[in-house]
């Protein structure tokens, strides 16, 4: 095999892409998942430049070396001539003279005209520039006057004064035709197999991405999709127990939830916490589709139950509670509606958060029927306290939020 049909570029591109299924597998291997597949993808567009390079700056180079068939094909022609001079060694004249040329010593007076056009096929235009020249001025009549005199000058000068620029053609990369062959396959397989994995990368990633919405320790940039796009590939728990060491802070959370495009209800009894809930969040980034959080007290009687359920239902809003017994009173309330919803079968476009920061804790009757309802009604309840008691009892599954 002929190693210089690629440049140093078209073999590096090839070492690039051969590591994007490796770290396909370090991805799925690992846990919790990085950012590999994503890495894979960079390396996949760094390839394919480094491909596109070699194609156009070297690949295209190559050309046929001809320069054997060239030499053959003259060879072949010297041969016929000395054979067709050797035929004539009879009829060539004996007396040479200092004027003449190599081959004056044939006969050509007493050549056929046949005879004539045959030996003039071996032989190339020598003949003196003089003889050329002189020859040109025989043919065509000369205008000796002055006006052409001055016009020729002028063309002359015309010519002169443009600067011509041409680009310095690009010297070819002379090869066999079976190498040459050979590159431009093996070029055309770098390329489409380097677009195929870019594809597939895309694919991995899309995939991944929706697999790892529902996983804590590996969700990242939050985006408002559809609940049940993500919830088709990993199945979201009802209630779910906040840790003493969770990744992000609560108020960070509720961020992040807003980021998904899902509506919350943020319940506590500390005032201070209430008013940083409060205020504005945004589903995009850089502060784009803002969604207002408002704040309800035990006083506020504009805004009972049944109306913050139907706002969160469709994402409207999300709210912030402050008060532990308008918490406890809603709770109960959300669970009618939710039993209601469940039996017309209806379910939330985008997930609602049910977040629980109270010190009175939940329980269990009320988070057994929450698992139930919300996994039918697409509600969830984040327990901020302590979840000991639920998590070490039987009855329905629940998850920890790590």
């Amino acid at each position: 095999m002929n190693w210089d049909i690629f440049s140093t570029i078209g073999y590096a591109s090839i070492a690039v892409w051969l590591c994007i299924p490796v770290l396909w597998i370090v991805h799925m291997l690992r846990r919790p998942r990085g950012l590999w597949c994503h890495v894979a993808v960079m390396l996949g567009v760094v390839a394919f430049v480094l491909a596109k390079i070699n194609s156009d700056s070297y690949v295209s180079r190559i050309q046929v070396d001809r320069s054997v068939q060239i030499q053959e094909q003259l060879d072949r022609q010297e041969l016929a001539r000395q054979q067709a001079t050797k035929a004539r060694e009879d009829e060539v004249a004996q007396i040479r003279f200092a004027e003449d040329d190599y081959d004056d010593f044939l006969d050509r007076a007493g050549m056929d005209e046949s005879d004539i056009k045959y030996l003039k096929n071996f032989e190339g235009d020598d003949a003196p520039e003089w003889k050329k020249e002189k020859k040109q001025r025989s043919d065509g009549t000369i205008d000796d006057s002055l006006e052409a005199q001055i016009g020729a000058t002028e063309e002359q000068e015309g010519v002169e004064s443009e600067v011509i620029t041409e680009k310095e053609p690009v010297e070819p990369i002379l090869m066999s035709d079976r190498d040459k062959l050979a590159a431009d396959r093996l070029d055309a397989a770098n390329l489409t197999i380097i677009r195929g994995l870019l594809w597939i990368g895309l694919i991995i990633v899309v995939v991944d991405y929706l697999k790892r919405a529902n996983v804590y320790d590996e969700a990242y940039f939050p985006l408002p999709l559809p609940s049940s796009w993500v919830d088709s590939f990993t199945s979201r728990e009802p209630v779910v127990f906040r840790s003493e060491s969770p990744r992000r802070s609560l108020h960070d959370e509720l961020r992040f939830f807003a980021r998904r495009g899902e509506s919350f209800v943020y319940m506590t009894n500390d005032d201070a916490a209430a008013d940083q809930a409060a205020g504005t969040v945004y589903r995009l980034p850089f502060r784009r589709g803002p969604v207002a959080v408002l704040t309800v007290d035990n006083s506020d009687e504009l805004m009972d139950d049944d109306f913050i359920f139907e706002t969160l239902w469709y994402g409207r809003n999300s709210f912030a509670v402050n008060s532990v017994a308008r918490a406890e009173q809603m709770l109960s309330r959300f669970l009618e509606l939710m039993q209601e919803r469940q039996s017309t079968r209806a379910r939330a476009v985008q997930t609602v958060h049910v977040v629980w920061d109270v010190a009175l804790p939940i329980s269990e009757e009320i988070q057994h029927r929450f698992v139930r309802l919300g996994h039918a009604t697409g509600y969830t309840l984040l327990n901020c306290r302590s979840g000991e008691t639920l998590k070490e009892s039987s009855g329905p599954k629940v998850a920890q939020l790590a």
